[in-house]
């Protein structure tokens, strides 16, 4: 009975620590614009910027997504409880959004350095590092960790069709068409993971050029669901 007991609840832990993790990443085809998105216990998306900002949260309808295919993704309103911090409490995140469900966000605080202040600091049990002041003019301020993903930007000291960008998300990597492609497709996603993308180029056909020729639209890639939107 103890036994049963305990793998029950390390079932449910687990689960917690894995419904909190990043579970969906939307991007465009530049990789310019991209949310990371957390699935919270009551399953609603919290969507976060890689500068450690919640963009908004809600409920996902996928139905509706594949019929308008576009970025950002919509989300109907999330109808459970959400909470936000009181006028009381620190200045840098007084007011944000503090629970949504039985999901607590935290903040970094005006005691902490002054490029983390009003950062996501965690959402349940998923805790956020970012790349500080001292660290390339690239990614400065940006993300460096969520819980157990590692997230990693070209330099400045690369291409400049691929400076500041994702290189890799989690175990997956990310390479895009330098400046130096035909102006329809340089600065767009090449790779992800293994998948290869292709684009009609400026000598293609007027209304195809920069359109996708190869590539997915959605795809699981090492537990993470990615979105290539127009």
């Amino acid at each position: 009975m103890k036994k049963s007991l305990l793998i029950l609840v390390a079932c449910i832990f687990s689960g917690t620590i894995y419904a909190q993790s990043l579970s969906v990443v939307s991007m465009d085809r530049s990789g310019d614009k991209i949310l990371l998105c957390f699935r919270t216990i009551d399953n609603a998306l919290i969507n976060v910027s890689k500068e450690g900002q919640l963009v908004g949260y809600g409920m996902e309808n996928l139905q509706r997504q594949n019929l308008h295919w576009m970025f950002p993704p919509q989300l109907d309103p999330y109808m459970g409880r959400v909470e936000n911090y009181s006028d009381n409490e620190d200045v840098n995140f007084r007011g944000k959004v503090k629970y949504i469900g039985q999901t607590m966000i935290t903040y970094y605080a005006s005691y902490d350095k002054d490029e983390l202040r009003g950062k996501i600091k965690s959402i349940g049990a998923t805790d956020f590092v970012y790349f500080e002041s001292y660290s390339d003019n690239s990614f400065s301020g940006n993300m460096q960790r969520a819980g157990n993903n590692n997230f990693t930007y070209y330099s400045s000291f690369d291409n400049e069709a691929l400076k500041g960008k994702f290189k890799t998300i989690g175990n997956t990597g990310l390479s895009y068409y330098p400046s130096f492609e035909d102006k329809a497709i340089k600065g767009r996603i090449k790779n992800i993971g293994t998948d290869n993308f292709t684009y009609y180029t400026s000598f293609d056909r007027k209304g195809y050029q920069g359109a996708q020729k190869s590539g997915f639209q959605t795809k699981f890639i090492n537990s993470i669901r990615f979105q290539v939107f127009p």
